[in-house]
């Protein structure tokens, strides 16, 4: 055996491994940028954060207080205490779980306030405003009939959030609405990760049985 056979002799003929990156991994990387950017007082750079991140937060806050209004001056709100605490986030990478844990803390105050104050627990106008946001399912292009399906769907999906209990709607909203992963989750709201799954299964179970009405 040559030299050469010898020094390829068990090693695999095959192709190399390709590292495939996470596929969040490139948005990660542009939020640190803009972090530690917008860290060193480059107003353009949070600029280009909260465009990024805006409808998520708006999203995530009418999901749980069911409500526009509130859900704007909750989004505002976070967005601003995210500017002047910006300084103090250790790790940039952390960015997306810091800022939707003060969005969810503040809609977590706000809903407690709206029950108090026996508010209408749905907003229709609300709602409609959500669903034109970037990233929702909902597009210029699709077909009206099914659009108006959809919205309905969402419509009820509400509702049921809105009787479901906090604890529950907010792990859901956090899971399904934000793509938010179960560490991600625990650390938001500052639980272990098995009573995160354990809400999001009470919670899945309480959405499944009620969608199946809807068939």
């Amino acid at each position: 055996m040559t030299d050469e056979k010898r020094s390829n002799a068990g090693h695999s003929t095959g192709p190399p491994t390709k590292h495939v990156p996470h596929p969040n991994a490139a948005s990660q990387d542009k939020d640190r940028y803009l972090v530690l950017r917008a860290q060193d007082g480059d107003i353009d750079a949070f600029g280009k954060l909260v465009e990024r991140y805006q409808g998520r937060l708006f999203r995530t806050a009418y999901m749980i207080v069911r409500n526009r209004h509130d859900s704007e001056d909750i989004v505002q709100e976070t967005l601003v205490q995210a500017w002047r605490s910006l300084h103090l986030l250790r790790d940039p990478d952390a960015f997306r779980g810091w800022l939707m844990r003060i969005c969810t803390n503040k809609a977590t105050s706000t809903i407690r306030q709206l029950q108090r104050r026996a508010t209408d627990p749905y907003d229709s106008e609300g709602l409609e405003s959500a669903s034109v946001l970037p990233n929702t399912t909902s597009t210029a292009t699709e077909d009206p009939a099914q659009s108006s399906e959809v919205n309905a769907q969402i419509e009820a999906l509400a509702k049921l959030l809105a009787s479901a209990p906090e604890e529950l709607r907010i792990v859901w909203v956090l899971r399904e609405v934000d793509d938010m992963s179960y560490e991600e989750i625990s650390q938001t709201l500052n639980l272990t990760e098995s009573t995160v799954r354990g809400r999001l299964a009470r919670a899945r179970s309480l959405v499944m049985r009620h969608m199946k009405e809807w068939e």
